[in-house]
């Protein structure tokens, strides 16, 4: 598991690497990587009303993402395409996919917030050892 927690982080670090997200990653792979970070956002067990899965996404994406980036309505649709959010098939509740908690839990304590503030760190570091 920590090793696919070590390349998530890669992955993660290579795609804030240029600031916040102007829109969902091209690769599959970085596209599973965020899924399942949003996914992370979700309590395994628990029950959400749309409503609440668009309130967590929001405040999930602000911290990664453009405000124009990525919506979490397509954040929303992709969780459920790829099968890490169950929807019932009125499309009122929503749940993690059971089969993928070990997956989400292990990628839980990655913070994309605090990663793109590292990333700012570096380049402020950089950029003040360039002037002197």
């Amino acid at each position: 598991m920590t090793d696919h927690r070590d390349s998530a982080l890669r992955a993660l670090r290579r795609m804030l690497a240029n600031g916040l997200l102007t829109a969902l990653p091209k690769r599959p792979a970085d596209q599973e990587i965020l899924l399942v970070l949003a996914a992370s956002r979700f309590d395994a067990g628990d029950t959400y009303l749309e409503s609440d899965v668009n309130e967590r996404l929001k405040a999930w994406l602000a911290t990664i993402s453009e405000p124009f980036g990525i919506d979490h309505v397509t954040l929303r649709r992709c969780l459920v395409d790829a099968r890490v959010l169950a929807r019932t098939k009125a499309g009122s509740t929503y749940r993690l996919n059971a089969e993928r908690v070990g997956q989400i839990s292990a990628l839980r304590n990655i913070d994309p917030a605090r990663v793109r503030a590292e990333l700012q760190d570096e380049r402020d570091l950089r950029k003040r050892e360039r002037a002197a």
